[in-house]
């Protein structure tokens, strides 16, 4: 309790010299918005294509490049599902019922004859 007194005087100094790292001197803000179109790369925007089943559904095929990586498959009756490259081989290993680019499980090769 006796050097309560002595903790404003040592954060003091700490505090004086952030509020002059946070304002530095010849520095802009970096401005709001999307980047210019000149600076983009020429990045292909996918292709979809989507393919009527009849009575079934619809297939949903996404391309980029000319290459598929994706299929949404909305059968009449069920809930909708992906089924996703996710090696580049062509095969379309894996199935979600919902888009989560948040949840990537690694995968490696262990064995192989």
């Amino acid at each position: 309790m006796r050097f309560l007194w002595l903790l404003p005087l040592l954060l003091a100094p700490g505090l004086s010299q952030a509020q002059d790292a946070a304002d530095p001197a010849g520095l802009e803000p970096i401005p709001d918005g999307p980047p210019d179109a000149s600076g983009e790369q020429n990045v292909p925007a996918p292709e979809i294509t989507i393919r009527q089943l009849g009575d079934q559904g619809s297939v949903e095929e996404y391309r980029a490049g000319g290459v598929l990586y994706m299929v949404r498959v909305n059968p009449a009756k069920g809930a909708s599902y992906y089924l996703v490259d996710t090696d580049g081989d062509g095969n379309m290993e894996t199935r979600y019922n919902e888009l989560q680019s948040s949840l990537a499980i690694p995968a490696w090769v262990l064995l192989r004859w």
